[in-house]
């Protein structure tokens, strides 16, 4: 019998926004290009009012906060992997996604609203809060090496099945 690895000493920026963000356990792994996201609320989508003073209907407070594009990456596939490596990224990332996802899975309710995870694609995924800031700590520099675009010090994949740029 294998010894079973603790996914969580796997990837310590993940067990780090477990706990941050009390993320609950999701239904399993990715597979292949997808993504698991957990969402987390957007600060601007919980506000009740605009910045000029005018109160946002409560319906529309709830829709932002159910769209809102927020969240932690749980779990990727191989290939998904491969790309987010690529970039600098990696399992635990804060990251920013198209609000038009259209596959989500609920674990429960904290009493206001759904706790849920998206599934996505990892193009998707359109910016990473976490690599913005390794990029102005100058941890993530980026260089052209044969005139593609890498990161110093990341190994860059290119999957066959996703286009340059993915």
């Amino acid at each position: 019998m294998a010894n079973k690895v603790d996914p969580m000493a796997l990837h310590p920026l993940l067990s780090k926004r477990m706990q941050e963000f009390d993320i609950p356990p999701w239904p399993g792994e990715a597979c292949f290009e997808r993504v698991i996201v957990y969402c987390i609320p957007d600060r601007y989508a919980a506000r009740e009012k605009t910045e000029g003073g005018l109160y946002i209907p409560t319906q529309r407070v709830d829709t932002d906060k159910a769209r809102s594009p927020r969240g932690i990456v749980v779990s990727a596939g191989l290939k998904a992997l491969d790309v987010l490596r690529s970039n600098g990224m990696d399992i635990g990332e804060l990251v920013w996604f198209a609000p038009h996802v259209p596959f989500r899975y609920v674990v429960g309710t904290n009493g206001k609203q759904d706790i849920e995870f998206k599934f996505m694609n990892v193009g998707d995924i359109v910016l990473s809060e976490d690599v913005l800031g390794k990029v102005l700590e100058g941890e993530l520099v980026p260089t052209s090496i044969n005139g593609k675009y890498t990161y110093s010090g990341v190994t860059r994949t290119d999957p066959t099945e996703f286009p340059d740029g993915i």
